[in-house]
């Protein structure tokens, strides 16, 4: 099994790791995160921002196939009754791993920048997996 892979799965659903890595100021911190990875679990994640701007996203996990494919809904406390959905696909490339992310039904007006945010963040994922 590709270990990076693994790594990259557990770094992406384990609350320990979440709490290394999750929101795109290089800054900021991570509150809280709890995960209950199953199909209808729920997750919640909760994290700061360098200035003192506090973001929580949470959500329900439809479909897992471990360690490769992870589907879930998406939501923001500050912006209640829209809900996106993450879906995620990894797939094992020599002794690295592919992310494919796809963020779907985007709220068009959202002050979160996606595009940059997720860009941001993974960043900080990579970072951490160069360090394991």
């Amino acid at each position: 099994m590709n270990t990076t892979l693994q790594r990259f799965w557990s770094i992406w659903n384990q609350p320990e790791f979440i709490k290394m890595w999750f929101g795109s100021d290089p800054k900021g911190t991570v509150l809280s995160a709890t995960i209950d990875l199953s199909v209808g679990g729920a997750y919640k994640i909760s994290f700061q921002d360098a200035d003192g701007t506090i973001h929580t996203a949470f959500g329900t996990y439809l479909e897992i196939v471990e360690p490769t494919h992870l589907r879930y809904t998406w939501e923001w406390e500050s912006e209640p009754d829209h809900v996106s959905e993450l879906r995620l696909e990894l797939k094992p490339q020599g002794d690295q791993t592919f992310l494919r992310l796809s963020h779907s039904n985007l709220n068009p007006n959202s002050l979160h920048g996606y595009l940059e945010g997720w860009n941001r963040t993974l960043d900080k994922i990579v970072l951490l997996l160069d360090r394991r």
